[in-house]
């Protein structure tokens, strides 16, 4: 065989060798996006709540159920595919058989928003009765609220994801699937399944069923707080129908209360304290004998912010604004009290601290829950005067000449207003991060290379900021130059 030949050959190889190394890489960056894909539906799922759920039956012509939204999602982008679905029973030579295959499905529900006492978030699922064949009246429904809407990502939770990532870098490219699919199909859609069924009207106990049942399987408590779990009983029209027995849970539930006349609903109540256990409530009604037994896991967790405190530092003469906000704890039971050196004491009746220090030194941030102070919630930052910008360099890769400069400026309504480079830099340099506002701070990021040095190994990298504040910083950094 001539050399030619065998050199055709060798490269024939080698190319069908790289067209395989080529394909697998591109089935690996696919599923590289589709686990992406993954991760964006999860995080997106976590950006908006459902809370303060409430079956309403004051309306004769309407079943009304009442719920709060609450997220990061663009104002007015909100909306609602809700699915009222029970199970079909028909009779079949006298004996009621369930329809394994289909479910029977309202038409009639429609959700809109529901001003109440100025909470803008509040909305109601309206159920017109009488569209409503009578048979499905009685009937449990699921629900499931089917939301849509628009994400509005806010930064704390940009710089929470790229610390879970351990790169921003990572986030960014979430963002950008995340803005795809909004963009194609037009918002995100996800669905809000209620842990419990729902009754279109409300049923006088004694014709029903007897039951005790928790809302969930699984509830979570805060250490050291006052806790509330409701449960319902049904089939029973007073107090004075049915007796109820707590037959494990002793040693953490305080008491168990009434939530009578309004609704047939109780109250186990407690203070989170050690891990939690089962409650386990058995219920016995009085004219039949008839009982029921219910069941819930309480998990005790550490009282967490809301959204974590970003600021470890505050500055002269600017308004700062402390978020005490916890979560799972209702905002009317938050209060904060501000401490410290920089500050007068003083308590606010509200989630929220506003104060201009006017002096160096520390505040210390206090949340209370129902007037008691939570231990492990206390944030302290130190106050100071506005800095100048700070430029950080880092090295893009071992024995690379590629940069990263990360501009940091300081202050709520500041930000960079130039930046020059002086020497050190060949060509441009260029964003590869945006200017993006953490706290009262903005932070951008740009990447260069560095300049050969005509001495020497090292190249002296001269750059200059200037902020808003009209403060400027000239960086004197050398690198060594690799050949």
């Amino acid at each position: 065989m001539k050399k030619v030949e065998v050199y055709f050959l060798i490269n024939l190889g080698a190319i069908l060798s790289l067209f395989a190394i080529e394909g697998e890489l591109a089935v690996y960056m696919s599923r590289q996006d589709d686990i992406l894909k993954n991760v964006a539906q999860d995080k997106l799922n976590d950006l908006v709540e459902i809370s303060n759920v409430e079956s309403n039956y004051d309306d004769p012509d309407y079943y009304r159920l009442f719920f709060d939204v609450e997220g990061q999602y663009e104002k007015g982008s909100i909306e609602f595919e809700p699915s009222f679905t029970t199970t079909i029973v028909e009779l079949d030579d006298g004996e009621a058989k369930i329809d394994e295959e289909f479910d029977w499905q309202l038409d009639s529900v429609m959700v809109e928003p529901y001003d109440f006492e100025g909470n803008n978030n509040r909305y109601v699922a309206k159920v017109k009765l009488s569209s409503v064949e009578e048979t499905y009246l009685t009937q449990p429904y699921n629900v499931d609220l089917g939301v849509k809407f628009v994400p509005d990502i806010d930064s704390a939770t940009y710089n929470q994801w790229s610390d879970a990532f351990g790169d921003y870098q990572v986030t960014d490219k979430l963002i950008k699937i995340i803005d795809s699919e909004v963009s194609r199909e037009g918002s995100f859609s996800m669905n809000r399944v209620f842990d419990t069924p729902v009754t279109l009207i409300y049923m006088d106990g004694q014709q029903s069923e007897f039951f005790v049942m928790f809302d969930k399987e699984k509830y979570t408590v805060l250490r050291g707080l006052n806790w509330v779990i409701p449960f319902s009983v049904g089939g029973i029209n007073s107090e004075a129908d049915f007796n109820l027995e707590l037959v494990s849970g002793k040693d953490f539930v305080g008491e168990i209360t009434s939530g009578f006349p309004d609704m047939p609903r109780m109250y186990a109540k407690g203070v989170g304290t050690g891990n939690g256990g089962t409650i386990e409530v058995l219920g016995l009604r009085k004219r039949d004998k008839k009982s029921s037994i219910t069941a819930a896991k309480v998990i005790v967790v550490d009282p967490q912010y809301s959204k974590a405190p970003e600021a470890k530092e505050i500055y002269i003469g600017e308004e700062h604004v402390f978020d005490s906000r916890v979560k799972d704890v209702d905002r009317d039971r938050i209060s904060v009290e501000v401490t410290g050196s920089a500050v007068n004491r003083k308590k606010f009746d509200s989630y929220q601290a506003k104060l201009k220090p006017k002096s160096r030194g520390k505040v210390k941030f206090q949340t209370y829950v129902d007037g008691n102070p939570v231990e492990n919630l206390a944030h302290e930052v130190k106050v100071r005067k506005v800095p100048p910008p700070k430029l950080e360099f880092k090295r893009l890769g071992k024995s690379t000449n590629n940069m990263m400069l990360t501009v940091t400026t300081y202050g709520n309504k500041n930000g960079k207003k130039a930046v020059v480079p002086l020497s050190g830099i060949y060509g441009k340099l260029d964003i590869e991060q945006a200017e993006k506002k953490i706290g009262n701070r903005r932070v951008i990021k740009y990447s260069f290379e560095m300049d050969e040095p005509q001495f020497g190994e090292t190249t002296e990298i001269r750059i200059k900021v200037v902020d808003k504040y009209k403060a400027e910083t000239i960086s004197d950094n050398e690198f060594e130059y690799y050949d």
